[in-house]
């Protein structure tokens, strides 16, 4: 059997079920200890007054260089400040951590008190403002089922570029070479890039996309040619009862409320700065993921790889099981009283 630290309460079972003549496989059995465990306990018992429980004996082995009260300190200071690194404690607590080595600092935040380094998941900024629109937002929406929100056209545009810029996971033999090309990732300054709007419903699948010119970026001309060429027919198709869109300036320009209001399309009163209650900001970041594999190396071959998976791989029940997500983002936001969720 694995051998396990026997605490003073098993030890103390242990006797108790002995003396009640329970026999000793059973014991092992419950206890998950091996029977000469067993017998070594019950033997030191019999040395004992009636009631006392066997110490355990001192083990070998270096002690610890800090003390409970230091273990619960660099507790105390990381849930403070999450972002304090283990340096950053040495130099904080010269007298008590000074001659601790960052490395066993590391250890007793990771192993002893389980509190490993993660990376900082990132999220946008939200005032005060934006907190109090999204816990609006959410109880405004709260009651509404998956249906209706099928009714909804979601929309939003996102870039696409050659060269991608997140951080990329490796696995190489121990002893490698960190900076073979086989394990580092290619960088430029200025990658190529395209601008897509899209749009998509609940009830019919995806929608049309759209791709801004080389070195355009979105004003309220360029969004109102992409709604009249994109959106208004298949608003229609998707028998769409609401028109979702973020609050970007080109987006809410009277110019542009005008042109909706004329052709009778009803705009969701959007929360700012609220990506995470966006469903198709998962579709981008999906699209994105599959498009990296495609390894594209120009404009051209980029817009028919968007287009090849937006069409043939982005399938209906994605965008089904994406706009019946939103009864479960709007109860988190509530959760989280207007701020960031993990979507």
């Amino acid at each position: 059997m694995t051998r396990i630290n026997t605490s003073d309460t098993d030890k103390a079972q242990i006797i108790a079920w002995r003396q009640e003549k329970v026999p000793i496989k059973t014991i092992c059995d419950r206890t998950k200890q091996c029977k000469r465990t067993i017998m070594t306990i019950l033997s030191a018992a019999k040395n004992l007054p009636s009631g006392s429980i066997p110490l355990t004996k001192p083990r070998s082995g270096r002690l610890k260089v800090t003390s409970k009260n230091t273990d619960m300190l660099l507790k105390r200071e990381v849930t403070k400040n999450p972002r304090l690194t283990a340096s950053e404690l040495k130099i904080s607590y010269p007298e008590l951590l000074g001659k601790v080595s960052v490395r066993t600092v590391q250890h007793r935040l990771q192993k002893d008190l389980g509190l490993p380094c993660h990376m900082a998941a990132q999220k946008p900024l939200l005032t005060a403002r934006m907190v109090k629109q999204r816990l609006e937002f959410a109880n405004f929406y709260k009651h509404w089922t998956p249906e209706q929100w099928e009714k909804v056209m979601w929309s939003d545009e996102s870039n696409f570029s050659i060269v991608h810029r997140g951080r990329v996971r490796v696995r190489r033999p121990i002893g490698s070479d960190r900076f073979s090309p086989a394990y580092t990732q290619k960088t430029v300054k200025h990658s190529q890039h395209v601008m897509v709007w899209g749009c998509f419903s609940g009830f019919l699948e995806r929608g049309r996309i759209y791709f801004l010119p080389k070195n355009v970026t979105m004003n309220s001309d360029k969004y109102i040619t992409c709604l009249e060429e994109k959106l208004l027919e298949t608003y229609l198709i998707h028998e769409s009862e609401m028109f979702m869109q973020d609050k970007a300036p080109c987006h809410t320009s009277k110019k542009v409320m005008k042109y909706l209001d004329d052709h009778h399309i009803n705009v969701m009163q959007w929360c700012g700065n609220s990506p995470d209650l966006n469903p198709i900001e998962n579709a981008w970041k999906i699209m994105k993921s599959k498009i990296r594999r495609a390894c594209v190396s120009s404009l051209d071959e980029l817009k028919e790889e968007i287009k090849r998976v937006w069409i043939r791989e982005m399938t209906p029940e994605y965008f089904k099981n994406l706009a019946h997500s939103m009864p479960k983002r709007i109860q988190m936001v509530i959760e989280k009283k207007g701020q960031m969720t993990k979507y």
